[in-house]
């Protein structure tokens, strides 16, 4: 099967890129935009920031109380401002949640009944979707360049996918400097899940060279560089390389996910930071992948710097040993009240319909087991 359309927004990447953000408002048509954001931004200064690259005299309405993981009941909030306001746009400025959360005020600014409607009914979105500008602050979600968004019914549920060509933002702005205030854990985190975006990009079966390349080069981009940002947060060359390898890992996503995904989209659930669910799944996956598709991981692991004997899961582990993640999703908080309903979402998941495989029950079982160390 292939995969030939590489569809991506108009990208804006280096330090400094922010400065560009009143031409790019300018070329989209976009004079009353909503700026969304989270109180943690609006606390480390960022919003200020936004506001100081805009034109002189705009006036742009902002929502920023959108929660860790992104909510229906965070998106219709913001949605309210945004028709309460007149506004004709949506500036996106911060890490997954911001993002994805924007996504679904974009679909709603042009589409009529609740954003549940639209939650896993791709055919259901147009193109009258708002004008959406990403600002990524955190270098690893990749929503800033990808088609879909997952948005959570409540704070307690599993996330949906809201996905469609239509909601890849116009721009993205990916400014590296938005990152140097990014604590370390969430440096660990979500620079960790650009990995996975790469891993299971490349390992996904639709026919895509070009996606190939630019999956093995992000992922061998974050294991250079992320032991860097996360020691010293002020390292601008290590956080412009974090940057890119999330940037990269976005790109990668349309080719397709797995069972990474599965797995903590089915445990995303109690509230844990989705970054972290991904990163402590990925090596149980990673050990099942070199059984299913011992190619593909060769060749990974090659990209990656192997040496003679380089394992890719003990490898990752290993990475999240150093970056002081934890050591497992029961360290991290999750407790599995019911493991079979668990490794039967798993198995089940939509997110293993591009992988090299689709886990059976058993072997969805085990990865729950040993995700959870």
């Amino acid at each position: 099967m292939s995969s030939p359309f590489l569809l991506i927004p108009r990208v804006i990447f280096d330090h400094g890129a922010l400065r560009e953000l009143g031409a790019e408002l300018a070329h989209l048509g976009i004079r009353r935009p909503l700026i969304v954001t989270d109180q943690g931004l609006v606390r480390a200064g960022a919003l200020d920031r936004l506001r100081a690259a805009l034109p002189a005299g705009a006036a742009p309405a902002v929502f920023d109380h959108i929660p860790e993981n992104p909510t229906v009941a965070g998106v219709h909030e913001a949605l309210s401002v945004y028709r309460d306001e007149g506004c004709d746009g949506v500036v996106a400025l911060g890490g997954g949640s911001v993002l994805d959360s924007a996504k679904g005020i974009a679909v709603l600014a042009g589409h009529p009944g609740p954003l549940t409607d639209y939650m896993g009914h791709p055919e259901r979105i147009t193109d009258q979707v708002a004008p959406l500008i990403a600002i990524p602050t955190t270098a690893g979600t990749g929503s800033e360049a990808s088609r879909g968004s997952g948005i959570h019914p409540t704070e307690t549920s599993r996330a949906i996918g809201l996905n469609s060509p239509y909601i890849v933002p116009r721009v993205a702005i990916c400014d590296p400097e938005l990152t140097l205030t990014l604590p370390a854990h969430l440096t660990a985190a979500t620079g960790m899940d650009a990995l996975s975006h790469c891993i299971e990009g490349f390992l996904a079966t639709p026919l895509n060279p070009v996606l190939d390349v630019v999956a093995l080069d992000g992922a061998r981009r974050v294991m250079d560089w992320i032991e860097r940002a996360v020691a010293d947060g002020n390292d601008r060359e290590a956080r412009w390389h974090m940057m890119l390898a999330g940037l990269q890992g976005g790109m990668s996503i349309p080719k397709g996910l797995g069972p990474i995904h599965a797995l903590a989209g089915t445990m995303g659930d109690q509230g844990l930071h989705h970054g972290l669910l991904v990163t402590l799944c990925m090596p149980a996956v990673c050990r099942l992948s070199t059984l299913h598709a011992p190619e593909k991981m060769r060749i990974l692991a090659e990209a990656l710097g192997a040496a003679s004997g380089y394992d890719v899961a003990d490898e990752v582990a290993a990475m999240n040993a150093r970056l002081g993640l934890p050591s497992g999703l029961k360290a991290a908080g999750y407790e599995a009240v019911d493991v079979e309903e668990i490794a039967e979402a798993v198995a089940a998941s939509r997110f293993n319909e591009l992988s090299p495989y689709r886990p059976t029950l058993e072997e969805a079982r085990r990865l729950v087991a040993d995700s959870m160390g």
